[in-house]
């Protein structure tokens, strides 16, 4: 079955290495965790079809590699980015102080096309490793006053591994995106150049070449 594709939404997913980037961009777009991945050297890719008020967006996900030699290409994908997910490891402290630099790679390079600001979400990994509710409590009270302070959209404390806390985390993203698109196309601006497809080529995060649909004219 064609379906009109509104416009292809490109998003970032940055933070340090181990955080569970590759792993979050493989649960939503797969619905499928597995315990061990390989470090992403430089970048991986995954999409998927999202629906919204009976429209179709192509939600394009760039899972940017964790280590120092990715800078440079986080700052590269970052120019044409629409919005971008910043992933912390609840259990390690540091992961989620080095959030703000993440944040500000990306936000310095990329633009919205209203010139304003691309979405930040911060990811809060792996909250299934928490020993107990106190540790939680106080794990999400500091997630808290980073996102306030570093001015993030939101945060979410999510679990890829349970399956906690993804689906809304991307909903509320997404629909930040496009909201902000429909007010900049409500002044006049274009925006939406809507495609038929039938046929096109899903490139997952393993590389594999899955036939879904085909190109049409």
């Amino acid at each position: 079955m064609s379906q009109n594709i509104r416009i292809d939404l490109k998003i970032l997913v940055v933070g340090c290495s181990g955080t569970g980037k590759t792993s979050f961009v493989r649960r939503w777009t797969q619905g499928k965790f597995k315990d061990n991945y390989l470090p992403t050297v430089i970048s991986e890719f995954g999409f998927k079809i999202y629906e919204s008020n009976e429209k179709f967006y192509r939600i394009q996900l760039w899972d940017i590699g964790g280590q120092d030699k990715s800078l440079t290409m986080a700052k590269i994908f970052a120019r044409d980015s629409h919005g971008c997910l910043v992933v912390s490891d609840s259990t390690d402290l540091k992961t989620l102080e080095d959030s703000l630099n993440w944040k500000n790679i990306v936000s310095e390079e990329s633009e919205f096309l209203d010139g304003g600001k691309i979405p930040f979400i911060l990811i809060q990994n792996k909250i299934d490793l928490i020993g107990n509710r106190e540790d939680f409590n106080k794990i999400e009270n500091d997630t808290k006053k980073i996102s306030e302070i570093n001015k993030f959209d939101k945060y979410f404390m999510t679990s890829v591994k349970k399956n906690v806390n993804i689906e809304e985390s991307m909903i509320y993203l997404i629909e930040k995106i496009i909201e902000k698109l429909e007010r900049y196309a409500s002044n006049g601006n274009i925006v939406f150049n809507e495609q038929k497809i039938q046929n096109t080529i899903k490139i997952d995060i393993n590389n594999e070449r899955k036939k879904e649909n085909t190109r049409c004219c």
